[in-house]
């Protein structure tokens, strides 16, 4: 066959007096009609009214197009589209992913004698399904009349089409069953176990609607029993799942687990899809019924490689119960007044004293002669132990701030998008955020530099060496944003500030899912150990802090091998956190005697203000992205929310330093609550 690179009358000739069936003739017709995204975005397609037209106006071309489309298209097989296309394969995130991402490039050819082959081959293009959906229904209407193609409603129950619709309904009400009883969906609603479980019951009445219809015992009308049977079942099932996101704060979920409900929901969806189109409707004409068969084909098939809404979905629930764990630790990181604004400010003091530790430490490690994972390994337990310790005796380490909060302000953004009231509680949040981002900042440096001065003095009056001074050169090298790479490196801590963040929501999300501390509290060989009282305290530890100290150990990990990792990859890599870097100025400080030159002292004060600047605005923003993504607000929100808080600043500057009095900021100080319903 040539290539035809026509106008559609000359394709619709050709088709005409084509008497064989190769879809070379047709792939040619689709690219003439597809729509472009100019055409999308005007609601218009002028080359399918050109299409209506010819079929109008010639009857040759009409028949011809219409036993052309007869001969290719009859008895094809269509339940693997509507049963397997465009669906979850399974509950493996990733593997799904992989082969998404696979098809794009290498799409997968179905059987032969399925349509899916044909669709696949003619609407290869991933938007297809869009142009196709956004297709006036009247003027499809209009093509089919003109082709005087029948509806769906004129098909006896036995017609080939309407049996590979019932098959396709009795598969998926089988998967549905079978995902539906799995033991750790079952798990997240436990009301129901007692109970007769929605889907079996849903599979029962499929079963049966199937049966009357092959036995010509039923109507296929919206008014038969059966019909609205399954419709009170569908509604059944989802409101199980319903329960079981509901149940998510209390009993958390896996990743697999929100996948088998996502991949139950979608098979739920697609059922009912057919279920309507195989009923018949008095409100809804047989060619409209058809017409909507026609573009579910080309949609779940040309839809199979997606990868933004499969992402999307799959990420969006799981997202938000991490935010949510993240969330509630964050609060106790917002000052709401003066006291918990000095509060702050002392356990912030307390964790600059222990990086000031920390600093000394990993000074002399680099002394020490190790190989390359030995030194990773020394840093990260170094920080690990430093994270850990600030943890543990609830002190504060200022830049794990932007990481705990980010989904309180997503929530706070919620709300004022359904209160209409132009931001103001976030406004007010962000100030609070700031401020307290402002204290732990000022606490931290005010005593990281004087503690890790204090200890190399003493050192150095103990032992009678300078231990700092052969590596004051670096450090002070490295505080210099215009002769380092430190703001990049600085972006790097934030990274890793991020990804803290997630692992303590996961953490917390994962204990409550595997009910880890009751499991502790009912252990058959600790019962034989402790009492239970010592089983209790065990537990409540590992519920309350099991979460922090995991995250805080893999900080401490990637903070301490990353310069490992560069120097095997020949990267540039390191980290700059501020409290980190205002020790380290202290000892660089004493290793050149205290005998720095102006220039140097001020870039290594403004170094540090920068890097802890930039420290908070990398990982508030991945932290406030992912919180936003969860709860599935857009980010163009971003511009009218700077106005707000722009607004706010310039009517009350000081509270985003410090707490004003509730009496003298009316109702910018009132504390936040909303953190208790994320």
């Amino acid at each position: 066959m040539q290539d035809f690179k026509k106008n559609t009358h000359e394709v619709l000739k050709s088709i005409s007096k084509y008497e064989g069936t190769d879809i070379t003739l047709l792939v040619a017709l689709i690219n003439i009609i597809r729509s472009s995204k100019q055409q999308l975005s005007k609601g218009v397609n002028e080359d399918f009214d050109d299409l209506i037209y010819w079929m109008e106006t010639y009857p040759e071309i009409n028949e011809g197009l219409k036993n052309y489309l007869f001969r290719i298209c009859s008895n094809k097989n269509i339940n693997s589209i509507l049963t397997d296309a465009d669906m979850v394969a399974g509950i493996d995130f990733w593997g799904e992913l992989w082969d998404r991402i696979v098809l794009k490039f290498l799409p997968e050819k179905a059987e032969k004698e399925s349509l899916e082959y044909l669709i696949s081959d003619v609407f290869y293009k991933e938007s297809d399904g869009n142009w196709i959906s956004d297709l006036n229904d009247e003027k499809c209407l209009k093509l089919l009349k003109v082709m005087d193609i029948p509806g769906l409603y004129e098909l006896d129950n036995q017609n080939f089409l309407i049996q590979e619709l019932l098959f396709s309904l009795k598969v998926l009400s089988h998967r549905i069953s079978g995902y539906g009883l799995d033991a750790k969906v079952m798990k997240m609603v436990p009301g129901f176990s007692k109970l007769l479980n929605p889907f079996v019951a849903l599979q029962s009445e499929v079963n049966t609607f199937i049966r009357d219809i092959d036995k010509d015992r039923s109507e296929r009308s919206m008014e038969d029993i059966n019909y609205r049977q399954i419709q009170i079942l569908i509604g059944q099932c989802k409101d199980y799942i319903d329960d079981a996101y509901a149940n998510i704060p209390d009993l958390g979920i896996s990743f697999k687990v929100h996948q088998q409900l996502i991949l139950i929901e979608k098979l739920i969806g697609r059922l009912q899809v057919i279920l309507n189109l195989i009923s018949i409707d008095n409100n809804t004409k047989s060619e409209t019924k058809l017409v909507c068969l026609i573009k579910y084909l080309i949609c779940y098939t040309s839809g199979k490689s997606k990868l933004s809404e499969y992402i999307n979905k799959s990420t969006q629930v799981y997202a938000r119960e991490i935010t949510r764990n993240i969330a509630i630790k964050g609060e106790e990181y917002i000052t709401s007044d003066a006291k918990s604004y000095w509060v702050m400010f002392r356990s912030a003091l307390g964790g600059g004293a222990i990086v000031a530790v920390a600093c000394v430490v990993k000074m002399n490690f680099s002394a020490i002669e190790a190989s390359l994972f030995g030194k990773a390994m020394l840093y990260s337990f170094n920080y690990a132990m430093a994270f850990i310790a600030i943890y543990l005796f609830h002190l504060t380490l200022a830049t794990k701030q932007p990481a705990m909060t980010a989904a309180t302000l997503a929530q706070n953004l919620q709300d004022d998008l359904e209160a209409k009231n132009g931001y103001t509680n976030l406004a007010n949040l962000v100030s609070r955020v700031f401020r307290s981002q402002f204290i732990a900042f000022t606490g931290n440096v005010f005593m990281a530099f004087p503690v890790a001065l204090l200890i190399m003095i003493m050192w150095t009056y103990i032992f009678g060496v300078n231990a700092s001074e052969h590596k004051a050169f670096v450090m002070i090298n490295d505080l210099n944003i215009f002769t380092s790479p430190a703001i990049f490196h600085a972006a790097i801590a934030g990274v890793f500030l991020f990804i803290s963040g997630l692992i303590a929501g996961n953490i917390a999300n994962r204990n409550k899912n595997k009910h880890i501390p009751d499991r502790i509290r009912e252990h058959p060989v600790l019962k034989q150990l402790v009492s239970w009282k010592w089983r209790n305290k065990l537990a409540v530890f590992i519920d309350h802090y099991w979460a922090g100290i995991v995250s805080n150990l893999w900080f401490g990990v990637f903070m301490g091998s990353v310069s490992t990792v560069g120097i095997i990859f020949g990267l540039d890599l390191d980290i700059r956190h501020i409290t980190f870097a205002a020790g380290n100025f202290a000892l660089a400080l004493h290793g050149f005697n205290y005998s720095m030159s102006g220039y140097d002292i001020f870039h290594s004060i403004l170094g540090i203000g920068v890097i802890g600047f930039v420290n908070f605005s990398v990982s508030f923003c991945l932290s406030l992205i992912l919180a936003l993504r969860s709860r599935g607000i857009s980010i163009s929100h971003i511009l009218e929310i700077f106005k707000s808080i722009k607004t706010l600043f310039k009517s009350k500057p000081m509270i985003f330093l410090y707490p004003v009095k509730e009496g003298n900021s009316e109702n910018w100080e009132k504390k936040d609550e909303s953190v208790k319903d994320i």
